[in-house]
């Protein structure tokens, strides 16, 4: 067995032929861009590109086949050189009959597979040249569509307030999913939660979480990531650790304090002011709104509909370590990371290998302490809420930094 780091939720802003993907990520992130992003600067083995059924990036892999620059694995998935593995996917929007919307990521196995659900799903998208398009099916439906076309659906960024499973369709999943709800292959924490949150809800003890960046830009690549041992690199190891089977699994997820995510806690547009007194806050003290110009809050959604008033571990659920991303330390900047990746090989070797001596003989060592404390959670926070990112505070100078993380 072997860790791998992975990231499982990684935007294209645009394909091979210049035309847009993902309305709100950069133009940069191409296919191959994101490859080499992961290959060069971030170290992540396994890369979970979730719109690769967009019928202009589905070209564009048929293309890379072709040249030889990507093969398809036996056990599933897409090896570029023998060194980084896709694991290709799509971000699909679905709608309840009450209005409830949420995103699904769903992963294939093979380009067949893929190429099936992309043939499929024409009938209920209208365009699907674009990313993370609403697909008129309730996520029942689409779950089964998925799994018909030989893939696996799991819920994304499942407690965001205007577009996910908790934040916007239901309580409980298993009244969104049915029979199905045994069936899905994980849960998506996003950037405003953590496993300290999610499992204060009892229906997802069984569930094995994922920390992912759901990256805009190729610098926002893995600023959440997981850490998961399997025999190698494939689509099929990669299923048997998010059930736990074999002595695979998430070992470890690393991500942001959930403080730092743009909806962690409620926010009142009227006044523009974030909610601080305790869990939940569903209407503004000041005004009274409680819906058009007031945004849920995911510390106050979870506590709204929590089983539990503290969190209820399961014994296989793994730990999660807070983590500043690296281009958010204060001081470090762009010349300074350069120069830690050019000599250490990437960023998780500087987030996980380097010694503080290490570092400090690269970039001295107020920030070599600062690195450490990035990498050991011992930054502190002001909340986010209602689209505002949070901010990391510097105990040095009692300074704050916006992280502008898009």
């Amino acid at each position: 067995m072997q860790p791998y780091y992975v990231d499982l939720h990684v935007h294209i802003g645009q394909n091979g032929r210049g035309k847009a993907v993902k309305i709100t990520a950069s133009r940069k992130l191409t296919f191959e861009a994101v490859i080499r992003e992961c290959l060069e600067r971030k170290g992540i083995d396994v890369v979970g590109i979730i719109d690769c059924a967009c019928t202009g990036v589905l070209e564009d892999l048929r293309k890379l086949i072709d040249r030889g620059e990507l093969m398809e694995l036996p056990e599933g998935g897409l090896r570029h050189r023998d060194r980084v593995t896709v694991i290709a996917g799509a971000e699909v929007e679905a709608v309840e009959d009450d209005g409830g919307v949420s995103h699904h990521l769903c992963y294939f196995p093979y380009l067949r597979n893929l190429a099936e659900f992309s043939r499929v799903m024409t009938r209920y998208i209208t365009n699907m040249e674009l990313s993370s398009q609403r697909c008129g099916l309730p996520a029942r439906e689409l779950h089964a569509v998925v799994q018909n076309t030989g893939g696996v659906l799991i819920p994304a960024h499942a407690f965001t307030p205007h577009k996910s499973v908790y934040g916007n369709a239901c309580d409980r999943l298993q009244e969104l999913f049915g029979e199905g709800f045994s069936e899905l292959a994980g849960l998506e924490l996003g950037l405003s939660s953590d496993i300290n949150l999610a499992d204060r809800i009892q229906e997802l003890e069984g569930l094995t979480f994922l920390s992912n960046s759901d990256a805009h830009s190729l610098g926002r690549i893995g600023r959440e990531y997981n850490l998961i041992k399997m025999e190698a690199p494939n689509f099929r190891e990669l299923m048997l650790a998010l059930r736990r089977e074999g002595g695979r699994s998430v070992v470890a997820n690393y991500g942001m304090n959930p403080n730092l995510g743009r909806y962690h806690r409620s926010f009142c547009h009227h006044c523009e002011l974030p909610m601080t007194g305790p869990a939940p806050v569903l209407e503004c003290p000041h005004c009274g709104q409680s819906r058009r110009e007031f945004v849920r809050g995911v510390v106050d959604r979870v506590t709204q509909i929590a089983d539990y008033a503290e969190p209820h571990h399961p014994e296989h659920r793994p730990p999660y370590h807070y983590q500043v991303p690296l281009s958010f330390v204060p001081g470090l900047g762009s010349r300074g990371l350069n120069l830690l990746i050019r000599h250490l090989g990437s960023e998780m070797a500087v987030l996980h290998e380097a010694s503080r001596a290490r570092l400090a003989a690269l970039v001295g060592w107020q920030l070599a302490d600062k690195i450490l404390a990035a990498r050991q959670g011992r930054l502190d926070f002001s909340a986010g809420g209602g689209g505002h990112y949070g901010k990391v505070i510097e105990a040095e100078t009692e300074s704050a930094e916006q992280l502008a993380l898009f």
